[in-house]
């Protein structure tokens, strides 16, 4: 029973992010004054470079990004939990086959956002990167990225890294439990996302806030 109890907190608390780690950059709401934004043509793009230069509606839009991508992790990881506590750990990676599709729909119409999760090693398929945010995979980029997109939306780009506890899913597969390594066989036969190692960059969560309607 302890074994199992372990197991559970430890994964879930690893499986709950989606991406097995704290993303970087949730921290509280910038109180600079904004200034002219400094930015980067990426494309249709543009890329704020800081996000001291967010305006006053960009801010709303980043905190929408933030409860968003909480939102997400919240109502995964209860999930996760109720799974694992009735079936063992293995459990875990069904549930993020067959039902976290739907969880992030609902949080993206809860908060009329599109969010989602990607990374350069996939575990599903359906998780590219959004365009805006290709060159970011390409380079791994390891820091926050925020990028105002067309029609003012703005897109924000949150890296993960790797904690000890999601190696127990993410981490070398010489090291994996037999039971997580079938599930990962039958439910995601081309995952790539093992192989791992503490503090490593998983992926990034990304958001796109769309600008909110005139008054």
């Amino acid at each position: 029973m302890t074994n199992k109890r372990t197991a559970t907190v430890a994964l879930a608390m690893c499986m709950s992010l989606i991406g097995c780690a704290k993303p970087e950059g949730d921290s509280s709401t910038e109180t600079a004054s904004p200034a002219a934004p400094s930015t980067e043509d990426v494309g249709e793009t543009v890329v704020i470079e800081s996000a001291d230069q967010l305006t006053p509606v960009q801010r709303q839009q980043h905190e929408t990004a933030l409860a968003a991508k909480d939102a997400l992790m919240t109502k995964l990881s209860g999930r996760l939990v109720e799974a694992i506590q009735k079936d063992g750990p293995a459990a875990a990676i069904d549930v993020c086959k067959s039902e976290a599709p739907a969880i992030a729909e609902n949080v993206k119409r809860e908060f009329k956002v599109d969010i989602g999760r990607t990374s350069f090693k996939l575990r599903s398929s359906m998780n590219p990167s959004p365009d805006w945010a290709t060159e970011f995979v390409e380079t791994r980029a390891d820091t926050p990225q925020l990028v105002s997109l067309s029609d003012d939306a703005l897109g924000v780009f949150l890296p993960i890294r790797l904690q000890k506890k999601c190696l127990l899913c993410h981490g070398p597969v010489d090291q994996l439990a037999e039971d997580v390594k079938s599930a990962l066989k039958l439910q995601y036969p081309n995952d790539q996302a093992t192989g791992f190692h503490e503090d490593d960059l998983r992926g990034w969560f990304w958001v796109e806030v769309p600008h909110p309607p005139k008054q």
